[in-house]
């Protein structure tokens, strides 16, 4: 098979960009280019979107998984691929070019291209459908570009990668009056208002947790725009954080019982839910050392963070299930931050991206 101009094919994904779960196309491009590697297992619609590609070496082994994502970011003019999965995808296209050549290699290589990352939901949906089709592996692999970094410098994280999270709901529900009579309404605006300045007390006391956490406000409303009535219902949406799980129980439990002291002292019911729950991403010391012997054998620089990363990541269900490595690659520091308008994946991380990975799959024979 003729050799792949990579920056061609990103050009391609990144020309037809799409929302989560919406993925159409790009699987479609994505299958069009794997299939004629000629893989010995592919399948389709994982996930929703999802496409798996597995290759068996000539010899007994571990077996690999390395994953990517397929949606785009969402911005006021449609979608638009302004975190670089359109490289990541290219990426693990070019891996594919690359073990189909000569499979002299020991155990097996799953390529994972993941829908729905964006949203948090894709990794979760391909870890069910892997299991109907009895689709397992040892180690697993992602990157992610990084634009606070030099090109292509490799950035190990030891342990956690990124924090676990959950998005918090609470729904207090009493009854209005007349604005003239405020004494007479059960009213939900103090117990909120006490509630956001606990989080920002809790968020500064370093007594009451191990590590990192933090609480983010996302959406307050009470009642409603009536200058007449004071308001009987009302509710806030927060994000909460940590670096350990154990924090981050801890973190829900206090505010849920905080929650439900001011919602009684002010003759409220609170309704709590929770949404978009992500585990922290934990990285095995013996996948982060094949990372990290691959990186140093082809001479890439490596260095080692200082801290995990704030985000919340869904391969953490992959991690779950695998000794994990999720790492990052340089974007260069001249270029913007990812989400914004403007960002583009650099196409000189390509080549260096494919070379590490298939230093992992390949130089395992010596081992």
């Amino acid at each position: 098979m003729e050799s792949l101009n990579l920056a061609r094919v990103r050009a391609e994904l990144h020309s037809t960009p799409e929302y989560s779960h919406k993925e159409n196309l790009t699987a479609e491009t994505i299958i069009r280019y794997i299939r004629a590697t000629e893989p010995d297992e592919l399948y389709t619609g994982i996930g929703g979107h999802g496409i798996v590609a597995g290759y068996r070496g000539v010899w007994p082994g571990d077996s690999l998984m390395f994953r990517c994502e397929m949606d785009a970011v969402p911005t006021e003019h449609g979608p638009d691929h302004l975190c670089g999965h359109d490289g990541h995808m290219a990426i693990l296209i070019g891996v594919a070019n690359v073990i189909s050549k000569a499979r002299d290699y020991p155990g097996k290589v799953w390529l994972f291209f993941q829908p729905a990352e964006e949203i948090g939901e894709g990794a979760a949906r391909m870890v069910v459908d892997i299991s109907k089709h009895r689709i397992s592996f040892d180690y697993s692999f992602a990157l992610h570009n990084n634009p606070r970094h030099e090109l292509n410098k490799v950035i190990m994280y030891s342990d956690v990668y990124a924090a676990a999270s959950v998005g918090m709901e609470l729904l207090f529900s009493g009854s209005p009056s007349h604005a003239a009579f405020p004494e007479q309404a059960a009213n939900p605006t103090y117990a909120i208002i006490n509630i956001v300045e606990e989080i920002k007390r809790m968020n500064s006391d370093k007594r009451l947790f191990h590590n990192f956490v933090l609480g983010t406000v996302v959406n307050v409303h009470i009642g409603e725009a009536n200058y007449g009535v004071t308001p009987g219902s009302g509710i806030i949406r927060v994000t909460l954080r940590a670096y350990d799980e154990n924090d981050l129980n801890l973190f829900c439990r206090k505010i849920e019982s905080f929650a439900g002291e001011k919602a009684s002292a002010s003759g409220l019911k609170v309704d709590i839910t929770y949404h978009d729950r992500f585990p922290s991403t934990r990285n095995n010391v013996l996948a982060s050392n094949m990372v990290l012997e691959a990186a140093q054998k082809l001479g890439m620089p490596v260095e080692w963070a200082q801290a995990p990363s704030r985000g919340s990541e869904d391969f953490a269900h992959f991690t779950s299930i695998s000794k994990a490595c999720f790492f990052d690659i340089g974007n260069g520091k001249e270029s913007d931050d990812i989400h914004r308008e403007g960002y583009r994946f650099s196409d000189e991380i390509l080549d260096p991206a494919v070379n590490l990975y298939s230093s992992i799959i390949y130089n395992r024979q010596s081992k």
